[in-house]
């Protein structure tokens, strides 16, 4: 049964209960998203009168509102997304020290991905949402940050505890057209917290930990990687990144990613509206001053959009032996004002 939440109503209500911080309506946010697509309530009307109009901006709040982000996401970005990188594509002596450990892990878990990606990703979103499920529209805030800006990481086991529950507080936006106990989700994004390593997420928050441990166990498998800045940007936003994603903690920041969009309706702003709900989320609500994303540097209407909004390349790579092609992906950051 699904249990979405409108949009509006969720970020109306805290705006109602708590004026004295001056957040903004709903409709008073509209004019901020550069698409004049949706209404007061987040319903998209760029076609007056048409079928578009009973598609709206929900939060996914419940197990059975995501099969069918799950099949966006994979009629966007396909089961290659969440494989990993052959051993062929490293080096001998790399190879040599760690790939008869390795690689049989790596062999059967992109064989289950490429097998079951649906189930793969579908599970992934469960877990990563887990802390945002369970509540009623009446006595639940579903924009709560749940971890704090500064959150006083002074430990190890503090900062992980940070992390595993970062890790399982993702929100979940999709603009949908709700059919019965099914729903047609046309465009879908996530916010969640990530340390500002670099390290691009796997879908299952455990094989992030599981990575981020292997790296800290064998430091040889992983080198620094900085690489050459194309596009313009504030300077002190890069160097603040690297300097806070070379600590043994990397603080826990803001991160948008599976911005997914249906081909029919790319051409109306609805993915630089989801960025900027999911920005004014982050500095809001959350209280943070950045944002990060990963980016394919193909992908060049990504790129593209991305850089409009403001975004910079922070040059810092996730340069771990297995990465492959993947090596190569952008991370990007924004300060919000």
């Amino acid at each position: 049964m699904l249990n979405l939440v409108p949009f509006s109503d969720a970020w109306d209500t805290h705006s109602e209960s708590d004026r004295s911080k001056k957040q903004q309506s709903f409709a008073s946010l509209l004019p901020s998203l550069g698409c004049g697509a949706f209404n007061a309530e987040g319903m998209l009307v760029h076609n007056s009168g048409g079928e578009n109009e009973r598609y709206r901006l929900y939060l996914a709040t419940d197990v059975d509102d995501l099969p069918p982000v799950t099949k966006l996401t994979l009629d966007v970005f396909d089961a290659s997304a969440i494989t990993l990188s052959s051993t062929s594509d490293w080096s001998a002596l790399e190879q040599a020290l760690v790939g008869a450990v390795v690689e049989p892990a790596i062999g059967m878990y992109n064989a289950y991905a490429q097998a079951v990606g649906y189930t793969e990703v579908l599970s992934g979103l469960r877990r990563r949402m887990r802390n945002r499920m369970g509540g009623t529209a009446e006595d639940c805030d579903w924009l709560a940050p749940l971890v704090a800006p500064e959150g006083g990481s002074s430990g190890k086991k503090e900062a992980s505890t940070l992390e595993e529950i970062a890790a399982r507080s993702s929100l979940i936006l999709a603009l949908a057209r709700p059919s019965g106990e099914d729903m047609e989700v046309v465009a879908s994004v996530e916010l969640r917290l990530q340390p500002t390593d670099a390290k691009i997420p796997f879908s299952q928050p455990w094989l992030d930990k599981l990575e981020r441990r292997l790296v800290r166990a064998i430091p040889f498998v992983k080198g620094e990687s900085i690489t050459p800045i194309t596009n313009k940007g504030n300077a002190s936003d890069r160097e603040t990144t690297i300097k806070e994603g070379k600590g043994k903690s990397a603080p826990l920041r803001p991160y948008l990613c599976n911005l997914c969009v249906s081909p029919s309706l790319r051409s109306l702003g609805i993915g630089r509206a989801l960025c900027r709900i999911l920005e004014a989320i982050a500095r809001q609500r959350w209280g943070y001053s950045h944002i990060y994303l990963h980016v394919d540097p193909s992908n060049e209407a990504a790129c593209r959009l991305y850089e409009k909004e403001g975004y910079v390349d922070v040059g810092r790579r996730w340069n771990v032996i297995w990465a492959g092609g993947s090596e190569g992906i952008s991370y990007y950051v924004k300060r919000l004002r």
